[in-house]
């Protein structure tokens, strides 16, 4: 707190001359420089955020150091989970709001203590870290330093029933934060902002946000919001979260972000997920579940309407794919595939794992949509990534407006074919044939007599696919669009689509992939 006080009193002749700040004897009195543990009130809003985030850039940055014992640093993750939170120790708890705070302990990869504020109207206080929040009775013996702080906080609403409270939201990490909807188990997770994510000659770095603004809400109100400080080598950053939980819980975040020095790829709005192997490839020996993934797919809508689905894969190398866009109406990674039968496993619950769909409310323009895959054989590793690729960034010291709603669900489901299986296998011959399986909308109407057209395309001149063909499946009421990719062309790559006509008009999602013998998955 100390450092965002000394800048806002740096900046408060700014924010005044700029009408920041109406009443100046009674702001410049609620600015302070005091960091001790003692309650402190202070205020801030959004306007005042942004003004320290565009100061900030002016300050060499600042290492989080780690605030742990090695003791705690030291524990694996199935003994951090025992540290438990005492629930009576919830902030609002007793207040009458729908929502509950609750924090979170360091240990395991959790070793840097972030500032957490408790906001009422624009004044704010610091929630000191206490040992005493949580039960660490199960964790075994650990050390315990004074200096250890916050690493992060969960939210607690009636989400799933009147009869109490659930979590719904958890922020810890750098700048992750996982959402879920009624009904729904955490599964991928967001986060404020990537650089450098995918390049093999650079390394990716990983901005924090070093203190959040909680917002109590009133007590009827079903909305809460939190702002956040965004801080790192190359970038500065302040966010607004608004989220409103329900049967589709939907996040709007609105930013403005400064960059302290050029970057190679700036990823806006980053989405992380797993995938470890699904009906796209076999499955791995000693393993007794059919799929393992947290998503199964990409999918896209663009500016003049067409659907992109795009299947995740497990590849042999790091790969990723880039798609050129402009203005995109939305995009996600999506758990289309909700059939418990597709998974059988009782305690991870994949079908209950969420989407995230990303519609901006501020247009992002020229860019690219980047999918980063790299290898994975458990399923421990959030091994895809989804980020949204500016085709322009601001000049240093310019700021970078976003403003956009993640959905935390499936997208609205539209009159056309959607993409609900995608499988291959490799004949005697070498030959690859891809089995895609369309459902929904126009294809409802076909029958065996009177079948739709297949299309497959290929963007590089010289290769070419064969047997393409499509054909009605009663049983489950799919249609089925094949082709095979011959076996000389295994060294040569290519983009894919696949979509079906009806006379001139297509009624299905584009199926779209990657070629590659290098970033295959493995069957």
């Amino acid at each position: 707190m100390g450092l965002v006080n000394l800048i806002l009193g740096a900046i408060a002749a700014f924010l005044i001359a700029t009408g920041l700040v109406k009443d100046t004897n009674q702001d410049l009195a609620n600015l302070n420089f005091n960091d001790s543990k003692e309650e402190v009130i202070s205020e801030i809003d959004f306007e005042r955020l942004k003004a320290v985030a565009r100061e900030l850039i002016k300050y060499p940055y600042v290492e989080l150091t780690p605030h742990t014992s090695k003791e705690l640093a030291a524990l694996p993750y199935d003994r951090y989970k025992n540290i438990r939170f005492l629930t009576e120790k919830s902030l609002w708890r007793n207040e009458g709001s729908a929502f509950q705070i609750q924090y979170l302990p360091p240990g395991h990869l959790y070793n840097h203590a972030i500032n957490l504020n408790e906001l009422v109207g624009t004044k704010y206080k610091k929630i000191p870290y206490l040992n005493e929040y949580f039960d660490w009775s199960d964790v075994g013996k650990v050390k315990l330093k004074s200096e250890i702080g916050h690493t992060g906080f969960k939210i607690h609403y009636p989400i799933n029933t009147d009869e109490h409270t659930d979590e719904f939201v958890v922020f810890q990490g750098a700048s992750y934060f996982r959402v879920v909807s009624e009904g729904q188990v955490y599964g991928l997770s967001a986060r404020g902002i990537s650089i450098n994510t995918g390049l093999p000659n650079a390394q990716e770095e990983f901005p924090v946000f070093k203190e959040f603004w909680i917002k109590k809400p009133g007590t009827f109100d079903s909305t809460i919001y939190i702002y956040a400080l965004l801080d790192g080598k190359s970038i500065t950053g302040a966010y607004e979260f608004e989220i409103k939980p329900g049967k589709v819980t939907k996040t709007k975040i609105t930013a403005e972000i400064y960059l302290r020095r050029n970057v190679e790829r700036l990823g806006i709005a980053p989405l992380t997920s797993m995938f470890w192997y699904g009906e796209n490839s076999q499955i791995p020996q000693g393993q007794a579940y059919p799929e393992v993934h947290d998503s199964d797919g990409v999918q896209i809508k663009t500016e003049n309407g067409e659907t992109y689905w795009r299947p995740i894969d497990n590849p042999r190398k790091p790969h990723s794919q880039f798609i050129d866009l402009e203005n995109p109406k939305g995009y996600g990674l999506i758990q289309r595939d909700k059939n418990f039968s597709s998974y059988e496993d009782t305690n991870m619950k994949y079908q209950l794992r969420p989407s995230a769909w990303i519609e901006p409310d501020i247009s992002f323009g020229k860019g690219q949509l980047q999918l980063y895959r790299f290898p994975t054989n458990q399923d421990s590793d959030d091994n895809v990534t989804l980020i949204w690729i500016p085709s322009k960034l601001p000049n240093l010291g310019e700021p970078l407006h976003l403003s956009y709603t993640i959905s935390w669900n499936d997208p609205e489901p539209e009159n056309i074919g959607s993409v609900v299986a995608t499988r291959t296998n490799i004949g005697k011959d070498g030959d690859k044939q891809f089995l895609i399986d369309y459902k929904g909308g126009k294809l409802e109407s076909f029958n065996d007599e009177n079948l739709p057209t297949p299309v497959v395309e290929v963007s590089n001149e010289t290769f070419e696919v064969s047997n393409i063909s499509i054909q009605r499946i009663p049983e489950s009421e799919k249609i089925r669009l094949s082709f095979q990719i011959p076996a000389k062309y295994a060294n040569k790559t290519t983009e894919l689509k696949a979509f079906i006509k009806d006379k001139n008009e297509i009624i299905t999602e584009t199926w779209i992939s990657t070629w590659d013998k290098e970033c295959q998955p493995v069957n």
